[in-house]
């Protein structure tokens, strides 16, 4: 089977996702190639596996917003006149911080009625996006989870010799936020409510890039002379990772809103216990783990709240290692080879246009 993928390999540095879930389909005797339109043109294919399209379009100018609608739509359409397949992952219910949010919903809605096939993450996250954008009765659908990163990153070291590592004081508890920093992830009410909290035997920890200098020094003034919390407004490479996941007792996604989260599979695969808004997949996940990795709150962050949840998770017990083996990529690989082939054996798809 050939198959071309939007992102394939690109993306590892920033997210390791792809990678992994490409190279599980390769070793079982497949062949999968970056997305291009040059590929596009020139080769044909069995399946084109999507994943961000809305990341495609999102340009702070309109024409070449329009334009690169435009152009991913014609070459979609392209690859299935040329007999591939169109599948698309959506990890995402509406775009996040989209520069024209109505007009990346209405491409999404628009681009979905090109798709033979549909990969959720959760059946929450199907749910939700099925109410969202109907979807007509001939599209395949498959629910396959996110994949854990235990083969990702260096393996865990010694949680003193990592506080030590990066400055932070060992006699002292991390609270941990770390990914790329973007408003729709509610760092600053994490700030906020941290410091209003007074919890003494906590340091928080928000280490990642801020997605603008704006933003940047927004946190910075909200965390201006409280040496209780600690930022590294930086992009984390890969080798630094597993330092700050180690040190860690506890890791928190005060988001406000999310449909799935490889930030939790994260901090779950390096077996830290989480603290997440009761929304998406944290509740799916929730439900299988249990409270004891995954604690959750109803409405919006506040400081009592926050310490009411540690001092739970402190007093939760819970196993060395968070049970992830339905997480496998191997057996998630294989689930998305088979949606391929079930695709690949129906009736031959009508061809969809979709007008901009």
């Amino acid at each position: 089977m050939r198959i071309l993928a939007s992102p394939a390999f690109s993306n590892e540095r920033v997210n390791p996702y792809n990678a992994q879930l490409y190279r599980r389909i390769e070793a079982s005797g497949h062949v999968v190639f970056e997305y291009s339109h040059k590929r596009v043109l020139k080769e044909k294919f069995d399946i084109i596996h999507v994943h961000w399209p809305d990341g495609y379009i999102d340009q702070k100018n309109w024409f070449k917003a329009i334009q690169r609608a435009f152009l991913l739509t014609l070459m979609m359409s392209i690859a299935k006149i040329k007999g591939a397949r169109l599948v698309w992952t959506a990890h995402n219910l509406k775009p996040h911080d989209a520069f024209h949010p109505k007009f990346s919903q209405f491409f999404l809605g628009q681009f979905l009625k090109l798709c033979n096939g549909l990969i959720f993450l959760t059946n929450d996250g199907k749910n939700s996006f099925l109410e969202r954008y109907p979807a007509q009765q001939e599209i395949h659908q498959a629910v396959i989870p996110h994949g854990h990163y235990r083969d990702s990153y260096p393996n865990p070291v010694n949680q003193n010799e990592a506080k030590t590592s990066l400055g932070l004081p060992i006699d002292k508890k991390i609270l941990l936020f770390m990914g790329m920093i973007k408003p729709y992830k509610n760092c600053d009410a994490l700030i906020k409510e941290f410091g209003e909290a007074k919890l003494e035997n906590y340091i928080l920890v928000i280490a990642g890039k801020p997605e603008t200098p704006k933003y940047k020094q927004q946190l910075e003034l909200l965390a201006k002379d409280q040496d209780n919390i600690h930022l590294r407004l930086e992009f984390i490479p890969d080798d630094q990772l597993h330092i700050y996941m180690s040190a860690a007792d506890t890791v928190i996604l005060p988001y406000k809103s999310i449909l799935n989260s490889g930030a939790l599979l994260l901090a779950l695969s390096f077996n830290k216990p989480v603290i997440a808004p009761h929304m998406g997949a944290f509740v799916e996940l929730q439900n299988e783990l249990g409270s004891q990795w995954i604690y959750s709150y109803a409405s919006e962050l506040n400081d009592a709240d926050l310490g009411f949840m540690l001092q739970q998770l402190d007093l939760l017990s819970r196993p060395a290692s968070c049970p992830l083996d339905n997480y496998d990529w191997r057996n998630l690989a294989e689930l998305t080879v088979n949606f391929y082939e079930e695709i690949l054996l129906s009736e031959s798809p009508s061809q969809h246009k979709v007008s901009l």
